[in-house]
């Protein structure tokens, strides 16, 4: 038997063991750590803090996916948009005109009248202004929803030059508003600011739309010029700015390389940029480089590489999810696949940790697939009689009072009791995203993880062999990573949707579990801040949820010391630091740069800028 394991497996080092007979023996040693000169430490959060949020929906579940599939498989819808997907604009206009009104609405009749633009743009260009105007009056007849002023200005101009042209026709003009006549600045009738200063930015005030904004952290912006445009030499790739808070330039460098990743905290004033080659680069306020160092050839990488099966896992730049530096500006970070490195500036590694399995491993308390929408979770929070903030403890409590009190065991004859034990049941199940059934009233407040089944089960002779590896290749991969504010401790995100805080030893802490990776990590001290593609998540003090807002497509996170924003285009939502919406602003152009003055904040579009009195940020 030993002989027959020895050839089987090389060298042992799990136990084996089977029920009747108490064999064990030794599996062979994990390739993950088989002659790497730094392998790193199997992430084991046992006896870290587990903290289930209201988990957060997939981005398929809310951006209309279900409806396109509909419409996409619909035999008379599908063709429509199947022929805008290739561009083919007439063929989409002929389509639409056998349609009914009910059926050119959503995104068909968005299709539609890009089709109709498109050929109208056509037309003006090859002269063709009586088709031209012909296609417009569909175009406002057959999907008059979608028809915006920018398509009414532009039938005006065509009647007009048909006029100057003399050529006859029996249109008139429709209303339209004059992009001049809309305000510049709105903000909305909430919030508690005034608008001063409105003025025409001159030419050379006016911000370079080829940068955008990088980050805003306690000191001032980054903005990142991604092609190099504005240095106007072939051989910058990119072009790196430092704004200070009340938007006065810095420094700026141009980059040799370009920029693939990018990591920097609100807590700190560095920036990291990893390349598309893999090196990283990170540089000071004051733009100085603090570390350049290719990460291909990082030991701990080659060793990755030398050791481990990837070739599927594509590009090193793909593997590589992110790059940070620590506040301090004394410790860099970054990911590779199911890994995580911290490094010093000087490259020596403090620790390396790489995620557990995910088959195999199970938790005691079971995670359920269930999300639900923000205003399910207030209705939860106010069944339980809860607030917030509050911690995943409170909600275990109240629900196993509540529990104990309406249980149907406990209240026979009473048909009512099992529906009420079935809507706390629910609501226990959206606020923590926990499957109830898998609780037990005895059971400690600390959620832990265990191993459900054996990696190999082998019939030898008659006898049942369940090895038990203590390695393997996890496949949960990090894809975010974040240094906190404060402690050295840092945050990492995997696949599977936990992010686990790690002390600055790289032991875990705290796992909080939301069900989808964040996009982005964020903590200032007291609050913390995970962003989703669908959600955003305020944690209070590490433990309690503060607030949680839906934000599918609302815009990417600012966060400063006195509270943060959400930015699209243009509007710019304000909230405070516990996540109670402030007030918003709307542009009638792109928001290009937001810097702070005293008491105030100043918005810039390309040409004009404004102080919202009030707004500090």
């Amino acid at each position: 038997m030993p002989n027959f394991l020895s050839k089987l497996f090389g060298k042992a080092k799990a136990a084996v063991s089977t029920p009747s007979t108490g064999l064990e023996r030794l599996a062979p040693e994990s390739k993950r750590t088989s002659g790497r000169r730094e392998p790193p430490t199997e992430l084991d959060w046992s006896h870290a803090e587990y903290i289930p949020l209201p988990p957060s929906p997939p981005t398929w579940e809310v951006d209309g996916r279900d409806e396109f599939h509909r419409e996409y498989n619909d035999p008379m819808i599908g063709p429509v948009i199947q022929a805008g997907f290739k561009s083919q604009h007439t063929k989409v206009v002929k389509l639409g005109a056998d349609l009914s009104p009910e059926q050119r609405q959503g995104r068909v009749g968005e299709v539609i009248a890009k089709a109709y633009s498109k050929l109208i743009i056509q037309r003006m260009k090859a002269g063709q202004l009586a088709a031209a105007a012909k296609q417009c009056v569909e175009m406002f007849e057959r999907v008059p929803d979608y028809v915006k002023d920018v398509d009414r200005r532009r039938f005006n101009r065509i009647l007009a030059q048909m006029d100057k042209a003399g050529k006859k026709h029996d249109y008139t003009t429709v209303e339209a508003a004059s992009p001049s006549s809309l305000p510049l600045f709105t903000p909305s009738d909430d919030a508690p600011w005034t608008l001063g200063g409105e003025r025409k930015l001159e030419g050379d005030e006016r911000p370079d739309p080829a940068f955008d904004i990088a980050a805003i952290d306690a000191t001032g912006t980054w903005l990142l010029d991604r092609s190099g445009s504005s240095a106007g030499r072939p051989e910058v790739k990119s072009v790196l700015r430092r704004v200070d808070r009340r938007g006065l330039v810095v420094g700026e460098k141009a980059l040799s390389h370009d920029t693939y990743r990018t990591g920097t905290g609100a807590s700190g004033s560095s920036i990291a940029i990893m390349d598309s080659t893999g090196s990283l680069h990170v540089y000071d306020a004051a733009l100085n480089v603090v570390v350049e160092t290719p990460l291909r050839e990082d030991p701990r990488v080659v060793d990755h590489f030398r050791t481990i099966d990837t070739n599927y896992w594509g590009e090193f730049k793909s593997q590589v999810r992110a790059v940070d530096i620590a506040p301090e500006g004394d410790r860099y970070l970054f990911t590779l696949a199911d890994e995580a490195w911290c490094c010093t500036t000087a490259g020596l590694a403090l620790w390396g940790l790489v995620m557990p399995l995910k088959d195999g491993w199970k938790r005691v308390v079971g995670r359920s697939e269930r999300f639900g929408a923000g205003r399910e979770v207030e209705e939860a929070l106010r069944l339980f009689g809860l607030t917030l903030p509050v911690s995943p403890a409170d909600i275990k409590r109240k629900y196993r009072a509540l529990a104990l009190a309406h249980h149907p065991d406990r209240n026979a004859g009473n048909p009512a009791a099992a529906e009420k034990m079935k809507a706390l049941n629910s609501a226990f199940e959206v606020l923590t995203g926990v499957d109830p059934n898998t609780l037990g009233f005895e059971e400690s407040d600390v959620t832990y993880f265990a191993r459900t089944a054996p990696d190999h089960v082998i019939e030898v002779e008659g006898f049942r062999l369940e090895i038990t590896m203590t390695g393997g290749t996890p496949q949960d991969w990090v894809y975010a990573a974040s240094f906190a504010g404060s402690e050295g401790a840092a945050y990492l995100a995997t696949y599977s949707g936990k992010v686990i805080l790690v002390s600055r030893e790289g032991r875990p802490a705290v796992v909080y579990d939301i069900g989808t990776c964040p996009t982005e990590i964020v903590d200032v001290g007291r609050y913390t801040y995970f962003l989703t593609p669908t959600r955003l998540y305020v944690v209070e003090d590490r433990t309690k949820l503060a607030a949680f807002l839906d934000v599918f497509q609302q815009g990417r996170l600012l966060v400063s010391q006195t509270g943060f924003g959400l930015l699209t285009s243009k509007r710019l939502q304000w909230f405070t630091e516990a996540g109670v919406k402030v007030g918003e602003l709307s542009t009638r152009d792109p928001i290009r740069a937001i810097y702070a003055s005293d008491g105030s904040t100043i918005v810039q579009t390309r040409q004009h800028q404004v102080e919202v009195q009030g707004l500090v940020v």
